[in-house]
């Protein structure tokens, strides 16, 4: 099927095509004219010449050439056809889109239709001239000098370069239009994947794919991205670091970064070697919070201010696995890198489940404290009692309940002073709020509790005669 890259069907093919004006018809010109510097003139129409060949047609041996005013196909053609084995390069107007120059290519297609080339010389006598572009019988279009670069990958449209930028977009002066574009790239597909535009930089010491920079009176954004809110995943940028390593990361900012949400993979099943901390609170105990001020340093954009955190050096030396040595490339104005910072940071993050530990150690304590405070309270008062009654307990006593602690039930011995059969032993919580009574009969004897008849906890009991306490103790219910 033949091939067009600009138009179709300028000139026809055919014996009739250049016969108008062949050299050995009759040729139709007017007078020589006496003025100016016009030397011929011929009349509308077109002038054709036969280089190679029989007739005038389009395949291979069919050499010819034409210039004037053709009408052929439906429409009415100005300028220069070149025919030469089966290809044809045109150039010039057509009534179709009489504003539009245009430059045509005609083939069949194949590896024998070659390549339209654009090229430029130094020299009118030298046969060497430099390819700046090129068009394949595919319709790829390529810029430079080596369009072997292309090769596998053929694309619409491709730029090789020897110099230093191979695609520069500058404005020269200030833009006057709404939204301008440096360049623009919109692109609707089917397939599974596609890209608006991808670069891959390697070899040399530094590779950087893309540069972002923007200044702004009011608003400057070096990279922006935006994603749809209707796909099953989206991310308006994505950092992928195929595999760590101790100076690799998926996003680097050298400065302060805010953020509406923050997430971490947490699921169980994204972990392995679960072990729940313990013992915490001693290490927590060890480090050293601080205020502190940054130091102002070239290729680095610290926070400025009072800032509280902890030093790395002495994190380190309790929780190491969270700190971690960086060397990061200090860059010029231009993006070249001119020396490089070392330093330590802190996983400040990693710190919330070990203080969470500690706060839960610490509370455990605070509550054995606290039992024993109110036991404490408690006894003071039985001990007030006794001291303003010295004589109260002659006779009397109450033994520790066995077992202690317990779960179900415990038993008390008592004894009774000579002469008194009857008496109460109260139980009361740590709070001294009054929970269950228990008649004592007979001089002695034992009386069981049930751990369904006061609940679980720590619990003081008394014994008490006519209304007056005598003897307390504690016991607990787990």
């Amino acid at each position: 099927m033949k091939k067009q890259l600009l138009f179709f069907g300028l000139f026809g093919c055919g014996v009739a095509f250049g016969q108008q004006n062949s050299s050995y018809g009759t040729l139709n010109f007017t007078t020589l004219t006496t003025s100016g510097d016009e030397i011929f003139r011929f009349q509308p129409g077109y002038i054709s010449q036969l280089q190679n060949g029989s007739t005038f047609g389009t395949t291979s041996g069919n050499r010819w050439l034409s210039f004037g005013q053709v009408t052929q196909g439906g429409q009415t053609f100005y300028g220069q056809r070149f025919q030469y084995d089966g290809r044809a390069l045109v150039t010039g107007y057509t009534n179709n889109s009489p504003s539009n120059p245009r430059i045509e290519w005609i083939h069949s297609g194949g590896a024998s239709a070659g390549n339209l080339e654009f090229r430029v010389a130094s020299s009118f006598t030298g046969g060497a001239s430099d390819l700046v572009a090129s068009m394949t019988p595919e319709g790829n279009t390529y810029f430079g000098t080596n369009n072997s670069l292309f090769t596998p990958l053929s694309p619409r449209v491709g730029i090789s370069y020897n110099g230093r930028a191979g695609l520069e977009v500058i404005s020269d002066g200030v833009l006057t239009v709404t939204d301008p574009y440096g360049i623009r790239i919109v692109l609707s597909h089917n397939s599974n994947v596609a890209k608006g535009l991808e670069s891959s930089v390697s070899v040399g010491e530094t590779s950087i794919a893309v540069q972002g920079k923007a200044e702004g009176v009011a608003n400057s954004f070096g990279v922006f991205g935006i994603t749809s809110t209707t796909t099953q995943f989206g991310a308006a940028i994505y950092g992928l670091l195929p595999s760590p390593g101790p100076n690799l990361w998926a996003g680097y900012f050298d400065g302060d970064v805010f953020t509406t949400g923050f997430y971490l993979p947490s699921d169980a099943k994204l972990k392995e070697n679960i072990t729940t901390e313990t013992n915490i609170l001693d290490r927590i105990s060890l480090l050293n919070p601080v205020s502190y001020h940054y130091k102002k340093m070239d290729g680095q954009n610290l926070p400025q201010g009072t800032q509280h955190g902890f030093i790395s050096q002495e994190m380190a030396e309790v929780f190491p696995e969270l700190t971690r040595d960086i060397t990061k490339p200090v860059f010029d104005k231009d993006g070249k890198i001119v020396s490089e910072l070392s330093f330590k940071a802190i996983n400040y993050v990693g710190m919330i489940s070990l203080l969470t530990e500690a706060v839960k150690e610490l509370n455990v304590e605070l509550t054995a404290v606290r039992q024993d405070l109110d036991e404490y309270k408690a006894n003071e008062v039985v001990r007030t009692q006794l001291f303003q009654n010295p004589n109260v307990i002659i006779g009397y006593s109450i033994e520790q309940n066995v077992p202690n602690p317990f779960d179900d039930r415990t038993s008390i011995r008592f004894q009774l002073a000579p002469g008194v059969e009857t008496a109460t032993l109260s139980i009361f919580n740590l709070n001294g709020a009054f929970v269950r009574d228990y008649a004592l009969e007979g001089n002695s004897g034992e009386v069981e509790i049930l751990a369904s008849e006061i609940g679980k906890g720590m619990f003081i009991y008394s014994l008490n005669q006519n209304g007056q306490e005598i003897i307390s103790r504690r016991m607990m219910v787990k």
